[in-house]
């Protein structure tokens, strides 16, 4: 992906191009080091075309629309190429916000000829994108050291990722002590009335096989795609089990083979620790599972009496409309295995994910096969595109009314 992309605009009954967009990915000699300025090479000229002969750049098409963007002043939207070993494509792009171009000159490029260079510098008070990238990038190599280091893993080597603890808000030590469990505690598997068909995707269930096991209990569809991202949501998702022939790694296994983007526990300013990743999160991207320990709910109504239910899960409660993916019936979803999960002493980085009115995060309830059972889990995947150290929120549900500080536009000052 390169080039620019601009547009015929009339200025005294003339039309003249203008540049809306550019994409900076390297593909010429350009500077992309500074994260609120880009030098941008003009496009044309063959310059890295050897079997074709190298001319100067001519002042047409792109380079004429960017010319005359330079004189009008007006805003271009910049997208990024970075490198990116775990990408497919080796690079993933990066939306940088609206620039504009400040100086333009011709330059006389490595290959001799002369090429039309462009200074777009970032227009102040946008949210962080590229320079954020950055800066993570930064602390994965060590070139950069990250501030208010508690813990650079409070999992102790759980998970197959690191999770730091970080405060830069105040000078608070840590939460208050729990034993990490990256799996539930006390789960009791239900056993099946008759024993299931085995699943039979040895080199991984694929979609297209109605016949297979996976893909009948998810209603003819597999809930993953091949870019490990939940597409069919329903009231339970059906995932093979380990005791299946499928491999650890199969994608309707996704739940269970751990941590797979970066996570950090942080301290906000007004609502204790929260939860946020250093890598972006495709809608649909799984994040973790809710663990800690299953109780009955004879033991929570004792939790409730003695006011100790802040860290219960309970999958019964009712959840707002806001939390429904298309797909879903009605707003009030059907549970069909009630699980209630306590937090208070044990489980894991879930327990660190706040309320917000307007959530980016759902919870989807997953059930994992076995031979003649199975076992339900309670899973988080993102609700919408989200981008580096936002905050993971989800929408808490629940029959009491409590004050609400999540601060968004659509916040109701209490969540139930």
């Amino acid at each position: 992906m390169a080039g620019i992309d601009y547009t015929g605009l009339k200025f005294s009954q003339n039309e003249q191009p203008v540049a809306v967009s550019i994409v900076s990915s390297g593909g010429y000699e350009d500077n992309m080091e500074d994260s609120d300025a880009i030098i941008y090479s003009g496009q044309g000229g063959n310059i890295y075309k050897k079997t074709k002969g190298v001319t100067d750049q001519k002042l047409e098409r792109g380079n004429l629309a960017l010319e005359r963007s330079a004189s009008r002043g007006n805003e271009i939207r910049v997208i990024r190429g970075i490198k990116d070993i775990s990408n497919p494509t080796g690079k993933v792009y990066i939306y940088d916000g609206l620039y504009k171009i400040h100086e333009s000159w011709v330059d006389r490029g490595k290959s001799g000829c002369n090429v039309f260079k462009y200074k777009l510098v970032r227009i102040p008070g946008q949210p962080e994108a590229f320079s954020l990238w950055k800066l993570i990038q930064q602390w994965r190599d060590g070139s950069a050291s990250r501030n208010g280091v508690i813990l650079p893993d409070l999992t102790s080597g759980a998970e197959s990722l690191p999770v730091s603890l970080i405060n830069d808000a105040d000078s608070e030590k840590g939460p208050a002590h729990f034993t990490y469990l990256p799996a539930l505690s006390n789960l009791h598997p239900v056993k099946l009335s008759e024993p299931g068909p085995n699943c039979s995707c040895v080199d991984g269930c694929q979609p297209g096989n109605s016949n297979f096991p996976c893909i009948q209990k998810n209603g003819g569809f597999l809930p993953y795609t091949s870019a490990v991202v939940l597409v069919n949501r329903k009231s339970m998702v059906y995932e093979c089990g380990v005791s299946r022939r499928c491999s650890p790694v199969c994608r309707n296994r996704l739940s269970q083979s751990g941590l797979r983007v970066q996570l950090e526990v942080f301290k906000t300013k007004d609502r204790g620790w929260g939860l946020r990743s250093w890598d972006p999160i495709r809608a649909g991207g799984f994040i973790c599972e809710y663990t800690g320990q299953v109780i009955a709910r004879l033991e929570l109504e004792e939790l409730k009496i003695d006011g100790e239910d802040e860290y219960v899960f309970d999958t019964t409660r009712i959840y707002q409309p806001l939390e429904v993916l298309p797909g879903d019936c009605n707003g009030a979803r059907d549970v069909p295995f009630p699980l209630i999960i306590n937090l208070k002493t044990t489980g894991n980085v879930a327990r660190f994910m706040n309320h917000s009115c307007s959530p980016n995060v759902f919870w989807q309830l997953v059930s994992r096969a076995h031979s003649s059972t199975f076992d339900v889990h309670v899973v988080f995947y993102a609700l919408k595109h989200i981008p580096p150290l936002m905050e993971l929120t989800y929408n808490y549900g629940g029959q009491e009314k409590r004050p609400c500080l999540c601060g968004s536009a659509k916040c109701r000052g209490y969540f139930c």
